[in-house]
């Protein structure tokens, strides 16, 4: 059984790769899935843009980017975040992928910035949620300016999808990476995250489980470098590929196949995948059952810290601490209920002891170091440009941005600043790649 996804392409498959025929390529509908079908595309001589993948939503336009990128016959990509953007891009013939959604396409389509009929291949993803989102229309409309060029359709369950493969990839050979199998024979659980709050969940599972050993499934190449955090702890391990060890649980942290989740069950004793909203029906068509896990809200933790200070406080008291401060509080009784003053008290204790929490347990703001500054002609549009659009975080998400001699620094929420950082890492910037990191101050 395997834990990694292959790619159930032969030599017929390449033949229609290779000289532009249509394709169908069965696999889970996880972009990650995708990567093996990828790398048995062609390079392209040619400058300009020769390959356009649609994402059936926003949400998924970072990570099929990522998967784009990781393939270098298809560099350099460029995920669609802005259209005054793309545009300028597509004009400079600095874009060999264009990675984006229907409704953006259209637009830049209407504004002809991409004639599809000189693109070389059409990658489609799974266009059975497109029809379900009833973008459909759309969808006949963009493949209708595509022409002869190649398509090649991914599709979760091709049955399903008939219809329009009979419009627009009639006769295509199919590729089957991963089908859904007869009937699933591993029972697990699931909670739903998203890829920005993907190493927060993992944290919250093992908080919530507590295993003695756990092994966490990422094959993907991000993985050396997005779970640094537990190379030091022994009862976790971060794993692409099977392992002898037994342990107490497999967290998934990619949408497995089925043969991958076989795998998993067969050396973990429970087994949970985090997965996205749109990837739950496959799931649990792919399982013998699959039971929702919560993951803990802001609600549970705000309830853990007031349990933890109720205990801190019923320590004190034991110990017979607080005596002498009682002598200063006595007048407050007379103006106040004893209660009002304890929990002022308490407030001002969290105030001190975590000046900069914004109620989450975490600073409000984090600085990152980016080692491209003033010398290297950086200046602060650069920065905030490169973080709206090729990072991906909301402007309200940037903080003051310094750009310095020989380096930069910029502030940028807590919760997406492991997300900046992988992200800026390694960015060409004004034609240097730049390094970064997080600012421990």
């Amino acid at each position: 059984m395997s834990w990694e996804f292959a790619s159930g392409i032969d030599a017929a498959h390449r033949a229609a790769l290779d000289t532009g025929k249509n394709l169908v390529y069965v696999s889970p509908p996880t972009w990650w899935a995708t990567r093996p079908l990828l790398l048995e595309l062609q390079p392209v001589a040619d400058p300009g843009l020769h390959t356009v993948i649609i994402i059936p939503d926003a949400l998924g336009v970072r990570e099929g980017a990522g998967v784009a990128r990781s393939v270098e016959s298809l560099r350099p990509v460029h995920a669609v975040t802005g259209l005054a953007r793309t545009g300028r891009l597509l004009g400079l013939e600095a874009v060999g992928t264009l990675v984006t959604t229907p409704s953006d396409l259209m637009q830049l389509i209407s504004r002809s910035s991409v004639a599809l009929d000189r693109v070389r291949r059409l990658v489609i993803g799974w266009p059975e949620l497109l029809l379900e989102l009833d973008k459909g229309d759309e969808l006949d409309a963009i493949l209708a300016e595509s022409g002869k060029t190649q398509r090649i359709i991914v599709s979760a369950d091709e049955t399903r999808i008939g219809d329009f493969l009979e419009r627009h990839a009639r006769r295509a050979p199919r590729a089957i990476a991963a089908g859904l199998p007869e009937a699933g024979t591993v029972a697990l659980r699931y909670a739903v995250t998203d890829e920005s709050g993907l190493e927060r969940a993992v944290c919250s599972v093992l908080d919530v489980i507590n295993p003695a050993s756990a092994i966490i499934w990422d094959p993907t190449p991000e993985a050396g470098t997005r779970w640094t955090e537990f190379a030091h702890e022994p009862s976790v391990q971060v794993v692409a590929s099977p392992t002898d060890d037994a342990v107490d649980l497999a967290i998934a942290v990619v949408l497995p196949t089925a043969s991958a989740l076989a795998a998993l069950d067969s050396v973990a004793g429970e087994v949970l995948a985090l997965i996205r909203g749109h990837q739950v029906p496959y799931l649990q068509a792919s399982t013998k059952k699959a039971r929702p896990f919560r993951l803990p809200s802001e609600v549970d933790r705000a309830r853990d810290r007031a349990g933890h200070l109720r205990e801190e406080v019923r320590g004190l008291i034991a110990d017979g601490r607080g005596s002498t401060e009682l002598l200063a509080l006595e007048p407050l009784f007379d103006e106040y209920d004893p209660a009002t003053v304890a929990a002022a008290l308490a407030a001002r204790t969290v105030d001190e002891s975590q000046p900069e929490t914004p109620g989450v347990g975490m600073p409000a703001w984090v600085h990152l170091r980016v080692s491209a500054g003033s010398r290297d002609r950086i200046r602060t549009n650069d920065l905030v440009g490169a973080l709206l659009n090729a990072v991906g975080i909301a402007k309200a998400q940037i903080g003051r941005i310094e750009v310095r001699d020989g380096h930069s620094v910029l502030e940028v929420r807590a919760e997406v600043a492991e997300t900046v950082r992988r992200e800026m890492d390694g960015l060409v910037l004004r034609g240097r790649k730049v390094a970064a990191r997080i600012d421990r101050r």
